[in-house]
């Protein structure tokens, strides 16, 4: 399945600035970063059961906001894409251009 996930981290403090490098790199660890505080998922149930799990034990819920979106497939029904960016396939693990 595919996912989007978009965050707003409070960084005023020092400990909303430690959250956002960690909400960042635990998405790093399961997609791709598509822009600044939006990441891209292919992930089955359980993975992403442990990125949700993960994400929502880092923010603070008072301060911070978390959008998921699940996509639709065939995503080039759904998804439009502009500019400079190049996308990894994750089935067959190459770089798209």
């Amino acid at each position: 399945m595919l996912f989007v996930l978009t965050y707003d981290v409070c960084t005023e403090d020092k400990a909303g600035r430690r959250r956002l490098r960690k909400i960042a790199k635990a998405c790093e660890n399961y997609g791709q970063r598509v822009q600044k505080s939006v990441f891209e998922f292919q992930l089955d149930k359980k993975k992403y059961f442990l990125l949700k799990k993960e994400i929502m034990k880092i923010m603070n819920k008072k301060e911070d906001s978390i959008r998921i979106y699940r996509i639709v497939e065939p995503k080039e029904q759904y998804v439009e894409e502009y500019g400079n960016f190049e996308a990894i396939d994750y089935e067959n693990d190459t770089l798209m251009v």
